[in-house]
């Protein structure tokens, strides 16, 4: 007999799926649109030189290893298109268009001022799913890693969504699968090192700038809450 929380927990979640659902779906349309416009155009159109970055000893140990680690790469999306959808309020979801409008701005302007052209070799081997990614996803947008920064932005909302109710376990889970993700970045040579520090820091701010000022708005929406629930009591 499965236990009562887990039971529950399809439920909760198809419950903050449902949440909001026109306003999810109208905003994944036109963020994705937006999103990827910017994202392939920036990754096969140079509009300044092309650099290159300095091979750390990560790089180095990674080394070239498509196969398994290209399907792993791609599992990110797993992560950053389900998170979003666990919102159940619209100041969160407000919050968390602004960041990633940061986190995608930032990022766009640098692969237009300053391209880098990612490490990966000009003999993809035979590892289809690879040359399939390669194909899609162009070469110049390296640096930062938008894979780094988008996985620290989700990985911090699902902590901002959960906080203390979010169970140790699925805590290592999600710890070792960025973990994972960060790896293939390298294996799969679409990133250098320093591509993932980059982007993980522009993810940690914008975060941090889309939601400064949350807990004091939380706390005033507790207050109003309390107020109309006193004033409801005494009419």
């Amino acid at each position: 007999m499965r236990d009562e929380s887990s039971a529950d927990f399809g439920v909760r979640c198809w419950r903050r799926i449902t949440t909001l659902w026109p306003r999810k779906l109208a905003l994944t349309v036109i963020v994705n649109v937006l999103f990827w416009s910017f994202y392939f155009f920036l990754s096969r159109h140079a509009l300044r030189p092309v650099h290159t970055l300095a091979v750390t000893w990560l790089d180095r140990w990674a080394g070239f290893q498509p196969t398994p680690w290209a399907w792993v790469y791609e599992s990110i999306f797993l992560l950053t298109g389900i998170t979003p959808l666990l919102i159940v309020s619209r100041e969160e979801l407000r919050r968390y268009v602004i960041g990633f409008a940061l986190l995608s701005g930032v990022c766009f302007v640098t692969f237009a001022l300053f391209p880098v052209a990612s490490p990966r070799p000009a003999n993809l081997g035979e590892n289809t799913f690879l040359i399939f990614i390669t194909r899609m996803d162009g070469p110049l947008n390296a640096f930062p890693s938008l894979h780094a920064g988008c996985l620290v932005y989700t990985l911090v909302l699902v902590r901002r969504l959960f906080g203390r109710r979010l169970k140790p376990a699925v805590t290592v889970v999600l710890l070792v699968w960025a973990a994972l993700i960060l790896f293939a970045t390298l294996a799969t040579k679409q990133h250098y090192a320093l591509d993932l520090l980059a982007g993980g820091l522009i993810g940690w701010t914008a975060d941090w700038l889309a939601w400064r000022g949350s807990d004091r708005a939380d706390i005033a929406s507790v207050k109003t809450r309390r107020k109309s629930g006193v004033a409801s009591q005494a009419g």
